[in-house]
């Protein structure tokens, strides 16, 4: 399979208006969307996690990994269009190259997420660092 968005070219396709919500967290409907064309944002308990706008991003593929319902909220930024794997699973178990090209997906996300939390404590480490040293000055000036 040379990618996931060739395989998807005989998906149906579902459309989102800017502003839309297309997926959200906690509800299980056994679809994988899979973006053609838009940007999407990721929200988490309330709080934008990401933006995708990737063609072959893909939404919903841990909740049906998974047996769960979604883990975020998904809301069209933009005009968008997606192909929907619809009962996804069934989809998944019966062609391996896909299920390869989902793990795939997935553990290219991981990379980046790791990548991404590595410069946030790295961030954090040098603020508390600066800290430090504005306290340790200000305690010698202070004297």
């Amino acid at each position: 399979m040379a990618n996931l968005l060739d395989f998807c070219k005989n998906l149906p396709i579902k459309t989102a208006s800017a502003g839309e919500t297309v997926m959200k967290e906690d509800e299980k409907d056994g679809e994988i969307l899979i973006l053609k064309s838009g940007t999407v944002e990721i929200w988490k308990h309330g709080l934008q996690v990401t933006t995708l706008a990737n063609p072959g991003s893909t939404l919903g593929e841990i909740a049906v990994l998974l047996e769960r319902g979604h883990t975020a909220t998904a809301v069209a930024q933009s005009d968008c269009e997606f192909y929907v794997m619809d009962h996804a699973e069934e989809l998944l178990r019966s062609n391996p190259e896909l299920y390869r090209e989902m793990a795939c997906a997935l553990a290219r996300r991981i990379i980046r997420i790791s990548e991404e939390t590595v410069e946030l404590l790295d961030e954090k480490e040098s603020k508390q660092e600066n800290t430090s040293l504005s306290t340790i000055l200000w305690d010698v000036e202070g004297a």
